[in-house]
């Protein structure tokens, strides 16, 4: 992870790649697709039982600031008549302090 912070992306093709991603999640409208997206962003999602204790994004995601980008706390809407419409999660992303610091140091 810290060849993935080390590693120099310039910020406009980062903000092209967020946006490119953002874009392909709001038209992707098969499984297979959203699955694709999903496994260009997330290397690893950990859970003990129902909760996700953490989550490790790709090398791609990392070098692209998603780190940051991203938030830890996920809302999903469930199918009607199982539990809560809509329930939350929290994702802890791995190294995201890491990446807070190394943005501080650099502002």
């Amino acid at each position: 992870m810290r060849a993935a912070i080390a590693q120099t992306t310039p910020s406009l093709s980062r903000v092209e790649w967020r946006r490119a991603i953002g874009e392909s999640v709001r038209t992707a409208d098969v499984p297979k697709e959203k699955a694709a997206l999903l496994h260009a962003i997330y290397e690893r999602i950990t859970v003990a039982g129902p909760e996700i204790v953490g989550v490790q994004l790709t090398a791609a995601a990392y070098a692209h600031g998603l780190a940051l980008a991203l938030t830890e706390k996920v809302a999903m809407a469930r199918p009607t008549g199982v539990g809560r419409a809509i329930a939350t999660y929290d994702m802890p992303i791995e190294g995201r302090d890491e990446w807070l610091e190394a943005a501080k140091r650099l502002a």
